[in-house]
Formats: structure tokens, C-alpha cells, sequence
């Protein structure tokens, strides 16, 4: 190597470095946003796949997949004028539901790195009450993923969420039996913290974990038409996810088979998430362009 060429090989190296830094990255963990972002003009679509019926019916039903499933399609936009901010639409089938919104980086440390994101969902089938609360429903909510670099391979992330208005706002919670019958509605939104985990075994392949708690309105409230004492659900999501070129896919089980915010963190959507052992597979695909 002569004397010229290693200064040239040294700077296309950085550069390299550097622009790996600044890649694109579909801001989608499992079920919950992380707080990366859509470089430049770049875009970033999302598959997403639930099935919902359980696991534990085994090999008769392929462990769940012969049951009927909800799928989701989204994209993400990368905005150049304003580094770090993102638009994004979504439509997913639970319902019918439609959001749309923005995310903006706020913060991308050495440990910690942050976004603000903003979103309106609305179902877009016909307004009715159901059991299990109200479908056809309108609102929005508001997140602020945040992620701590416990080291480069291990990331920790918490999301806050307030969601407007969930299926339950506006009527009266059922409550267990023996129970004092509640007689007020339940009213105004609720928040929530969704909790992450990602562990990197290598440069490709991660363990992915998030726990979206009951909100403590739900923690003496019963899911409308069941009897047997049972009340709202915590919810969780654990899997596996696979990066490689542009594309990354991750599998996982959960009790939540619902993807966007008031789906997964409002703690009441079609009664909530279900009990543990009652968890399904889900799957998402995402593409960077």
C-alpha cells in the first residue's frame, strides 16, 4: 500500500462509517415506536400480521395459524428539510382502523435517544356497542418513545402514551361479581407506559421483549360480558427479530393482537388483552427504501 492510497482508503472507511450512522430505520419495534427515524426523503414501509387464535389449541390448528389473523400495512416518510421528522399512515384491519401522524426525533445521544410522536386513529367501521365497549371509534394519542443504551447491544425503552378517548370512555365498567356495581361512566382518556427490551446477539439477530401494564383504571373493572371474576389483562409481546439488507422481520408471541397505540396500550380494547396462556403469534415485515 503506498503512502497515497492509505490516507484515501482511511477517509472512504469513515465515510462509510458514517454514513451507516446516518442510515434509515423503520421506527417499529414489536408492537410499540422506538425513537428512530426515516432519513432524507427515504421511505419505510411496515406488514404487519396477527394471527389471533392461540397457541395452546396445538397441531391441530398449525398452533394457531389456521385461525383468522389481522393484518396491517404502513409507511413511513422521511422529511429532509427538518432532520429527524417523519410522517406516517397506517391501516390495519382490527376494525378497520386508520391512523396517521408525525414523529420527531428530539434527542439521539451516545445513551439515550428520544422522539415525540403524535397520532389520530379512527375506526372506520360503523359506530355500535359491542360487549366489550364501543367499535367505530375516533381519537388520538400521544408518545414520547425513549430508549437507554444500556450498552450498544442491550436497549431498554419506555414509551408514554395518553390516548383520547378507548373503547370504554363514556360508559359504565362492568366489575367482578360480589364486587360494588360501578355507576359512573368512565370518563376522559388514559394513560399508559409501554416497557421494551432489545438484546443483540449479533450485528443481525435480537431478542425483542415489551409489557404494556393494565392502566389502573381497569384493575378492579371486568371485560363486559364475562362472569368467572376475571378483569382486565396485562399485556406482552416476545420474539425474535432478523435484520438484513433494508429489510428487517420479527416474530413474536403475544396476548395483545392489536398494533397501534389505543389497540395495545389503552388496556380495554376488545376486552383487553387476553390471559397469558392464551397468547398468538404475530409477525412483522419492514422494508427501507
Amino acid at each position: 500500500m503506498t503512502r497515497k492510497t492509505a490516507p484515501l482508503l482511511a477517509c472512504a472507511l469513515l465515510a462509510g462509517g458514517a454514513l451507516h450512522a446516518e442510515s434509515s430505520e423503520y421506527p417499529l419495534v414489536g408492537n410499540l415506536p422506538s425513537a428512530e427515524r426515516m432519513q432524507y426523503w427515504d421511505i419505510g414501509v411496515v406488514f404487519t400480521h396477527r394471527f389471533v387464535q392461540p397457541v395452546k389449541d396445538h397441531g391441530k390448528d398449525v398452533y394457531g395459524l389456521d385461525g383468522y389473523t389481522y393484518a396491517g400495512l404502513g409507511f413511513t416518510f422521511g422529511i429532509k428539510p427538518v432532520p429527524g421528522l417523519n410522517a406516517f399512515i397506517y391501516r390495519t384491519a382490527d376494525n378497520k382502523t386508520f391512523t396517521f401522524g408525525l414523529q420527531q426525533q428530539v434527542l439521539n445521544g451516545e445513551r439515550v435517544r428520544m422522539a415525540v410522536r403524535a397520532e389520530r386513529f379512527d375506526e372506520v367501521v360503523k359506530e355500535s356497542v359491542t360487549p366489550f365497549g364501543k367499535v367505530g371509534v375516533s381519537g388520538a394519542a400521544v408518545q414520547v418513545p425513549t430508549e437507554i443504551f444500556i450498552t450498544d447491544d442491550i436497549i431498554f425503552s419506555l414509551v408514554p402514551t395518553y390516548i383520547t378517548k378507548t373503547t370504554t370512555t363514556d360508559t359504565v365498567l362492568a366489575v367482578p361479581p360480589g364486587q360494588t356495581p360501578n355507576t359512573t361512566p368512565n370518563t376522559g382518556g388514559v394513560f399508559n407506559v409501554g416497557v421494551g427490551l432489545r438484546i443483540g446477539f449479533t450485528e443481525k439477530f435480537s431478542f425483542i421483549g415489551e409489557y404494556y401494564p393494565r392502566p389502573s383504571k381497569f384493575s378492579k373493572a371486568a371485560p363486559g360480558g364475562i362472569t368467572d371474576g376475571t378483569t382486565y389483562q396485562n399485556g406482552f409481546a416476545a420474539g425474535f427479530s432478523y435484520k438484513t439488507f433494508k429489510h428487517r422481520f420479527t416474530v413474536m408471541g403475544t396476548n395483545a393482537t392489536g398494533t397501534t397505540a389505543n389497540q395495545v396500550l389503552s388496556g380495554d380494547y376488545g376486552g383487553g388483552p387476553r390471559p397469558s396462556a392464551q397468547w398468538s403469534i404475530g409477525f412483522n415485515v419492514a422494508r427501507v427504501f
